[in-house]
């Protein structure tokens, strides 16, 4: 007998497992993963990491819901939330089915400190529409991981697949990188190869405003610490706005001004397609026209003090000096410090918007433009240099 009901135990592969932010960061987490019709509950158990092996049967359990996935519809879609966490602590989880006692691989997360230093890994375009590249993509982030040990989260400025919409370059991409990301925090913004069909949010769980629509994407944000980051959908449109809905910018101003009431040192956005690049995308016209991103969003992140914006989008590595509300960059004095054998330039409050994009993972690149028509712009650009891994930042208090 007991034979007999092992072999009719239920096998299903859990795959495609990705943790991210989900309301509070000091207390909370987000969970998505991916099984076959079989299993129709989302459970998740947590337990803390005390430096000995979990004993799962302490786990608190966290449930949440199931749909089947919009673009492949053999598979259900999982997502559950572990709330009431304690700050800056680390935990052993796993997800799955508890009625059917199926549970994945055991990975690890950290919730957030209230305040101290920290530094997290940014990378973009990972784009992979094959397998070769997916496991490229996957080593890459292995070698960003291993570099940056203390690295707290990634942060991912979209094109995460080159066809959003195609299931098979998710299951390789998030399939290779999965011992990686079973490990680590994704914040991740959706670009627009990933624009549609819902492609973007059933593959991560984040806390969008309530009735934002999450077809092209979505928009959210979280607290880390002393920063307040935002992360912007680029793949909505609007007759005041190309890329961007009213109700989003809307949400945006009001969201950047509560994190400076509460005290928010650092505001950093994430976003896909950004205002200021040396590529090819910079003379688009949903970048550089009347109600494009450059002459409708950039002023705004001046405006509503933002320190740093991340892009993606064009395959080429590129930092601003501080640009200002008028589109002007401020020729900072720069103060030269070495850091863990590293030369580090910055400046203190300087007056502008920092915008930089990182090398992209993808093993495609986009040449510098030799286009003039966007005429002194240029000036705004620090010298690009070349740039083998994602880059890694530290955020210290201001």
């Amino acid at each position: 007998m007991e034979l007999i009901a092992l072999a009719q135990a239920p096998v299903l592969d859990i795959s495609k497992i990705t943790v991210t932010f989900y309301g509070d960061a000091t207390s909370s987490k987000g969970f998505t993963w991916y099984t076959p019709l079989g299993s129709s509950r989302s459970d998740v158990q947590v337990v803390e990491n005390r430096g000995s092996a979990p004993d799962f049967a302490q786990a608190q359990l966290f449930s949440g819901r199931t749909t089947v996935s919009s673009n492949s519809p053999g598979e259900h879609v999982h997502k559950a939330e572990a709330t009431g966490l304690a700050a800056d602590t680390s935990y052993y989880f796993r997800v799955g089915d508890e009625s059917l006692n199926i549970w994945s691989e055991v990975g690890t997360f950290e919730t957030a400190p209230v305040s101290g230093p920290f530094s997290f890994i940014d990378l973009t375009d990972t784009q992979a529409k094959e397998e070769d590249e997916a496991m490229l993509s996957a080593a890459t982030l292995s070698k960003a991981l291993a570099t940056i040990p203390d690295a707290k989260f990634v942060v991912h400025n979209g094109d995460v697949v080159e066809n959003g919409t195609s299931e098979q370059e998710w299951n390789w991409l998030l399939g290779h990188s999965q011992s990686s990301l079973l490990n680590t925090t994704i914040a991740p913004s959706a670009g627009n190869h990933e624009n549609r069909n819902y492609a973007f949010y059933e593959h991560f769980n984040v806390k969008q405003p309530d009735h934002a629509a999450t077809v092209t994407g979505a928009y959210y944000s979280y607290d880390y610490s002393n920063a307040h980051f935002i992360v912007l959908n680029s793949n909505e449109d609007s007759s005041e706005y190309a890329n961007f809905s009213a109700e989003q910018v809307a949400w945006m101003k009001q969201d950047a001004e509560q994190a400076k009431a509460a005290g928010a040192e650092w505001i950093i956005v994430n976003i896909h397609k950004g205002p200021y690049t040396t590529s090819n995308h910079a003379t688009d016209s949903d970048i550089i026209g009347a109600n494009g991103v450059r002459n409708q969003i950039a002023p705004l992140m001046n405006e509503l003090g933002i320190d740093l914006v991340l892009q993606g989008h064009d395959h080429i590595y590129a930092r601003t000096k501080p640009i200002k509300r008028d589109g002007t960059a401020e020729d900072v004095t720069k103060i030269t410090e070495t850091l863990n054998g590293e030369s580090i330039e910055y400046a203190v409050q300087p007056d502008g918007t920092i915008y930089m994009i990182p090398l992209p993972q993808a093993p495609r690149f986009i040449s510098r433009t030799r286009s003039r028509s966007w005429g002194t712009r240029t000036s705004i650009c620090s010298s690009a240099r070349k740039r083998t891994t994602p880059v890694s930042m530290g955020i210290r208090p201001a």
